[in-house]
């Protein structure tokens, strides 16, 4: 990673905890030794367990997250799975903010038997679908001085088709700027 990083090309280094990382003691131990063993790199953190983003311990974990200088990432994936994580639309660092597009195919999000990974994030993002999420992205974007969009939904050409819809989308003047009142 330092070569990417000595030539400017390392945003951060993402961490995607599994599932079965839940919000404990421990875990928030583990993900601090990460951040020491990683001084001076960018951490990203996507923590993949409801736990950590439930009613209980969304707004901890947030600044859990903004107190060590993570990088929260936004994630956007079906909802109504035993490990859906909510859409929690933050900057945690004022240098960066991330998002990743995982696609909302609830059908083959927790599948078993796939032929491959990409299977799972067989999804194309709808016009009226990157709207919505344009504007999210464009609030992050008042709160970060970057902000990088992954797309996750790895099927055929789907995250390459919406990332080309999506930036046509934030590059767009924005209407409500453009209103004058008296």
């Amino acid at each position: 990673m330092e070569p990417l990083r000595a030539r400017n090309k390392l945003g951060a280094v993402l961490f995607q905890f599994p599932p079965w990382f839940v919000k404990r003691r421990t875990n928030i131990e583990h993900t601090l030794l990460c951040a020491r063993m990683l001084e001076g790199y960018t951490l990203a953190t996507e923590f993949r367990n409801n736990t950590w983003f439930n009613d209980k311990h969304a707004a901890d974990t947030i600044g859990f997250e903004r107190e060590n200088g993570f990088v929260h990432v936004a994630v956007d994936e079906p909802q109504g799975t035993a490990f859906s994580i909510p859409s929690i639309w933050e900057a945690t660092n004022p240098n960066l903010a991330m998002v990743r597009f995982h696609g909302r195919n609830a059908e083959t999000w927790q599948a078993r038997g796939l032929s491959s990974a990409a299977e799972r994030f067989n999804y194309l993002y709808s016009d009226e679908e990157l709207e919505e999420l344009a504007r999210q992205v464009q609030r992050l974007q008042e709160q970060a001085e970057e902000t990088h969009v992954l797309f996750n939904n790895c099927y055929s050409d789907f995250g390459v088709r919406n990332a080309v819809d999506l930036q046509r989308l934030l590059q767009r003047p924005n209407q409500d700027s453009d209103r004058h009142t008296d």
